[in-house]
C-alpha cells in the first residue's frame, strides 16, 4: 500500500523505551528529551519527520505516524526501527524502478535489516544516480542499497563497517563521482578494513556525463 506524502510525527512506546538517550542525541532539531527516565517528545513543532531518531533506538520504541488532521493517526512505519519497508508488493509506477527497500540512506538503514542477509550490496554516492541513466537496471537491480555523501556526512565508515561485520555480505559495489569531494571509495575501503572481513570490493567512477571512466 502506498501512502500520501505528508507531515510525519513520532510515537514513543514508554514500555519499550529504556531511557538510553540515543534518540535525543540523534535529533538535531531538539524535539526530544529524557524525562523521568523515558524519551519524550517535548517540541512537536520542532520535529521535521526525517527520522534521525528511528535507526538508533535499540529497543524498537519509536514509530512514525501521519499527521494529516485525521480523526486517528495512522502508524506508517511499524516494527523495528531502521528495518526497511519491503516494496515487493507495491504497484510500481511508469518506468523500470528496481528499488525494493526503504530507507536507503546509510545513516537510516538498520545494520540488523534482513535486506543484508547474503546480499550483494551497492554503496553509491548521492550524486551518482543523477549522472548514470541506467542506474536501476545495471546497479540497483538485485542489490541491497545504501547511499551517502562523505563530504557532508560523518561516521559513514563506522556504520557501514557495522553492517558488513554483522552480515554475510557477498559483495560490495561502490559508485563514486570524479569530483574531488567524492571520497566514498575511501569510506568503503576503511569500512571493509574495520569489518575484518574479506569482502569482494568493486569501485566504479563516473564523470558528470554519466560515463564510467574507471573501474577497479
Amino acid at each position: 500500500m502506498l501512502y500520501a506524502l505528508m507531515k510525519r510525527g513520532i510515537v514513543i512506546d514508554e514500555f519499550k523505551c529504556n531511557g538510553c538517550g540515543l534518540c535525543v542525541e540523534a535529533c538535531h532539531e531538539g524535539a526530544l528529551a529524557i524525562i523521568d527516565g523515558k524519551a519524550k517528545m517535548v517540541r512537536e513543532d520542532f520535529c521535521d519527520g526525517l527520522g534521525d531518531c528511528l535507526p538508533v533506538c535499540p529497543t524498537g520504541a519509536i514509530s512514525f505516524i501521519e499527521l494529516c488532521g485525521c480523526e486517528s493517526p495512522k502508524v506508517i512505519i511499524p516494527g523495528t526501527p531502521g528495518v526497511p519497508t519491503p516494496m515487493n508488493d507495491i504497484s510500481m509506477g511508469p518506468g523500470s524502478s528496481e528499488l525494493r527497500q526503504w530507507p536507503i540512506k546509510v545513516k537510516l538503514v538498520s545494520a540488523a535489516s534482513p535486506i543484508f542477509k547474503n546480499a550483494d550490496v551497492l554503496l553509491a554516492a548521492d550524486c551518482s544516480a543523477f549522472s548514470y541513466s541506467e542506474m536501476h537496471e545495471k546497479f540497483i537491480k538485485g542489490r541491497a542499497i545504501m547511499i551517502g555523501c562523505p563530504k557532508f556526512e560523518t561516521g559513514l565508515d563506522e556504520k557501514i563497517a557495522m553492517i558488513l561485520s554483522g552480515n554475510d555480505i557477498k559483495s560490495l559495489t561502490v559508485l563514486r563521482m570524479t569530483v574531488p569531494c567524492c571520497a566514498i571509495d575511501k569510506v568503503a575501503r576503511d569500512a571493509v578494513a574495520r569489518s575484518g572481513k574479506n569482502i569482494p570490493l568493486k569501485i566504479l567512477t563516473f564523470d558528470q556525463r554519466g560515463c564510467i571512466v574507471k573501474e577497479s
